[in-house]
């Protein structure tokens, strides 16, 4: 007997396709042995790559979205559940036994959950057990890590100035932070990271260019803050582990339910002030209420239960 495939149409936003990633999660916990194929940017693949479970990529290059190459590959067969996340007509042409479409609230954070649509799914991140970081020799593994994601940097009027007196600041005045180590995340030829590479100490910073989203992962569950302008990353990190996490922007015209914080000016002691007040709160917090690692299941095993029982129902009914 053939397996069952599932088609998904992953939206051509990064950001979107960065939330739907629980919507998979959800799927591989709940149907294991079901073939997963995905329609995605080739950018994208890299947020599935060490999922668990059969999982298959149809890519496209450039930013307007699957074509008739996709179509080609997807007519003609018969697909357990088609996922559509995209505004095309695509699914609607398709053979399938499920069809989910859902529809994204603008700069959405989290999609229902594909089976229980009262729970929502929050984005999940698979981040491998073994992958080496090229962080100073000498750095102890308590040492506190502080991220400095300068992705976009424009969105912010922040230049290093700001950032090298915040680094300053919270060492100094953060016991939590105290001789921390700075990490910047940056792009090549980014003029922000190299003014601060030449303007703080070297033992005390470290630089990466376009590292591999697997190893951004793992660098924020390392990482005790994570502070910039970097879209993706801001939300990536809470979901990575990572206690603290605060993005810079010019404007607060986001949705509430954001799992990081924002914040829209640019005097560095007011922002260590808030670190300093929110990692104290923190740590003043009962251990089960702080930020779960990567990895873990956000549903209950009660939950888990319920959910595998009806698809078994589903798949009965077939």
């Amino acid at each position: 007997m053939a397996a069952k495939k599932n088609l998904i149409l992953m939206p051509a936003n990064r950001l979107d396709a960065f939330a739907a990633t629980g919507v998979l999660a959800d799927l591989l916990r709940a149907e294991p042995n079901v073939v997963n194929e995905i329609v995605c940017h080739e950018n994208m693949v890299a947020f599935f790559q060490d999922a668990p479970g059969q999982m298959r990529f149809i890519t496209y290059p450039d930013d307007y979205g699957p074509g008739p190459k996709v179509m080609m590959q997807a007519m003609g067969r018969r697909w357990h559940r088609i996922i559509g996340m995209t505004q095309q007509k695509l699914p609607f042409l398709l053979w399938a036994r499920h069809r989910h479409m859902f529809q994204y609230a603008p700069e959405g954070y989290a999609l229902p959950s594909l089976l229980e649509p009262s729970r929502a799914a929050a984005p999940h991140i698979w981040i491998p057990e073994k992958i080496h970081l090229a962080l100073p020799e000498t750095l102890a593994p308590t040492t506190p890590l502080v991220i400095f994601a300068t992705g976009e940097y424009e969105r912010a009027d922040w230049d290093y100035r700001h950032y090298a007196e915040l680094a300053w600041r919270l060492s100094e005045s953060v016991p939590a932070l105290a001789a921390a180590h700075i990490v910047v995340l940056a792009q090549k030829n980014c003029p922000l990271a190299g003014a601060l590479m030449a303007n703080l100490p070297a033992g005390q910073i470290s630089r990466f260019d376009d590292l591999s989203y697997g190893k951004k992962a793992a660098l924020m569950r390392r990482a005790s803050l994570l502070i910039g302008s970097d879209r993706l990353g801001a939300r990536m990190a809470p979901y990575a582990g990572t206690p603290l996490v605060l993005r810079l922007d010019r404007n607060d015209h986001q949705p509430q339910g954001r799992p990081y914080g924002l914040y829209t000016g640019h005097d560095a002691g007011q922002v260590a002030q808030y670190i300093h007040t929110s990692l104290a709160e923190m740590a003043a917090r009962p251990a089960t209420n702080k930020a779960a690692p990567a990895n873990t299941n956000p549903v209950s095993e009660t939950d888990m239960q319920a959910l595998v029982a009806q698809i078994d129902r589903i798949n009965r009914d077939e």
